[in-house]
């Protein structure tokens, strides 16, 4: 290890991070060994241990990375649309990208939280994320009221709300029987209860009502797409 090549050692890192991502999205944190992590990024275990100093060290760091990662995809995500609904309709998009990123990324985050509610190193990391994303939530939230767009009055308490919507639909996809049949529902589902809960008081559905219309009224999407 004479020599140090940081862009080896970033590269590395990386490699290691997928590969702990992978095996915990697949076996559970409980399940993963440091050797099944090394294996699969194709280096030694002295080499994990190089980097990290035990699997908790480097499940935490993961967690953390996980972390960046989402809230830079969710701000390149909201940066384009003007529009707080289409920037709301856009985080909706990353948020349900495929069933199989989907599956992977909350079974791992099923377990971060689960870690979370009892080491305190992890619980830090999950305040972070809700953090990051109450502030982005928040922002579109603010933004869709100055419009007169969305009829809530709290953006902070609206931003929890919309986070909770997110992650309730989510969990329950997860334990779908047939997830694949219907994931494009929730998606769907998700963006309808979001701008339902998000739109109700507000001048545009006001206006609707009165028009005698309403563009999120309809039949539940997950039922019909259910076998």
């Amino acid at each position: 290890m004479n020599g140090r090549d940081p862009e080896r050692e970033g590269q590395r890192r990386l490699a290691l991070f997928k590969a702990a991502f992978r095996e915990v999205a697949e076996k559970g944190f409980a399940e993963v060994t440091l050797d099944d992590i090394a294996r699969r990024a194709g280096v030694s275990k002295g080499v994990t241990l190089y980097y990290f100093a035990s699997k908790e060290d480097l499940f935490r760091r993961l967690f953390g990375w996980l972390v960046d990662s989402i809230h830079a995809r969710m701000r390149e995500a909201v940066e384009t649309p003007a529009d707080p609904v289409e920037k709301l309709q856009a985080l909706v998009a990353i948020t349900f990208p495929s069933p199989s990123k989907n599956r992977a990324f909350f079974r791992a985050f099923v377990d971060f939280c689960g870690l979370a509610a009892r080491r305190e190193s992890f619980r830090e990391v999950t305040a972070r994320f809700y953090e990051g994303c109450r502030e982005i939530d928040g922002a579109i939230v603010e933004d869709g009221i100055r419009r007169g767009v969305f009829g809530v009055r709290d953006p902070a308490s609206a931003a929890s709300t919309v986070r909770a919507i997110f992650d309730g639909l989510m969990m329950q996809w997860l334990a779908e029987t047939d997830p694949e049949v219907t994931f494009s529902a929730y998606r769907e589902r998700c963006e309808r209860e979001l701008l339902r809960y998000l739109e109700a008081g507000s001048d545009r559905a006001t206006k609707s009502r009165r028009e005698g219309s309403d563009p999120l009224r309809g039949s539940d999407p997950i039922q019909s797409a259910a076998p």
